[in-house]
């Protein structure tokens, strides 16, 4: 699994704090299930929840929260963009005292696994995350039923 690093990286060069203290920063995986496809490849998919554990934490939480977000809308985009999930990030935050909090964020993560076969060996790559600047929106749709159009617009027609 390759998110939890690319986070730890980001947040290291985001955070003073953790660049000093690499300790303070905590990941685990929780909840892990892996998805497959029933297809004739043995690609699959992680399913897990990441535990963010910050002890001990001097700042403001947004100081936290701000590169978390920019993590999840390259990393798990449909977290920030479909309405069903924007509500899937949890956290708590216990003041230690007036000055230092440990806080603890949860984030639900997938990654996609290509596996294929060349020869007798496989290739394994974690396919990158769908961005929505790469979606197209849709020109033009078209439905048949039994081989006749039924049904036609247009993206001028909407």
């Amino acid at each position: 699994m390759i998110k939890p690093e690319r986070l730890r990286k980001l947040l290291t060069q985001s955070i003073p704090y953790f660049a000093n203290n690499p300790e303070q920063l905590q990941l685990f995986y929780s909840n892990g299930k892996i998805q497959t496809t029933g297809a004739n490849s043995l690609s699959y998919q992680y399913h897990y929840e990441l535990e963010i554990i910050v002890t001990d934490f001097p700042d403001h939480p947004d100081l936290l929260f701000v590169p978390v977000m920019e993590f999840v809308r390259e990393q798990q985009s449909e977290l920030v963009y479909n309405p069903n999930s924007q509500d899937k990030i949890s956290f708590e935050i216990d003041p230690n005292n007036n000055a230092t909090h440990d806080i603890y964020i949860k984030i639900p993560l997938t990654e996609r696994v290509i596996v294929q076969q060349q020869g007798e060996a496989y290739q394994v790559h974690h396919a990158n995350e769908p961005q929505p600047t790469d979606w197209q929106p849709i020109e033009k749709i078209t439905i048949f039923v039994k081989g006749e159009k039924v049904y036609e617009r247009t993206a001028l027609e909407q």
